[in-house]
């Protein structure tokens, strides 16, 4: 468990340099820039922004809805700016050596708490990751006011993070709120 401990350490690492880029696109989309729309719709149409990240890479997507639900524009990926990597072949968020050593160690370790211990590895990497969005999304909401809905979620989950008031809401529910 220790290199797997390591791993977590290195991303929390470099969560916190790629920090700064998170925050500014952050605030950017919040106060309607770089934001393409989609069939004439514009920021009146806006109900809810959306961000989800891919449950492997910890890729961000971003994207705004208007009442119906509809997504009013093109995706965004989050941070805007690619941050200074080893391989620039490597398009994913989280870093090409931390993907690979927790890979190694998939195809590697044969005894028997081999799922405990990826369980945990897993668990404290995606805490940490959500941690450190909603970390991010608190500083920029400090610097701009959010005036319509906003959540996080894993791509494609029913259970989503209410952004206002950090509290899970499942799908049914924010569909609900449009109605």
């Amino acid at each position: 468990m220790e290199n797997l401990q390591h791993l977590n350490i290195e991303l929390k690492k470099y969560l916190e340099q790629i920090s700064p880029q998170l925050i500014v696109d952050l605030t950017d989309l919040i106060n309607d820039k770089n934001i393409n729309y989609l069939n004439n719709k514009s920021k009146n149409n806006c109900k809810a922004l959306y961000f989800e990240y891919q449950y492997d890479y910890l890729d961000i997507i971003f994207w705004s809805v208007d009442q119906a639900g509809e997504r009013i524009t093109e995706l965004i990926r989050l941070p805007s700016k690619k941050i200074d990597r080893i391989d620039e072949e490597w398009s994913a968020l989280i870093p090409k050596q931390i993907w690979e050593a927790a890979a190694d160690f998939e195809d590697t370790y044969e005894d028997d708490d081999f799922d405990d211990i990826l369980d945990e590895y897993n668990t404290e990497k995606y805490e940490l990751f959500e941690s450190w969005f909603l970390e991010c999304w608190k500083k920029a909401t400090e610097q701009t006011k959010v005036e319509v809905d906003a959540y996080f979620s894993i791509h494609d989950t029913y259970f989503k993070t209410d952004l206002h008031s950090m509290e899970t809401i499942n799908t049914d529910e924010i569909n609900e709120r449009y109605q």
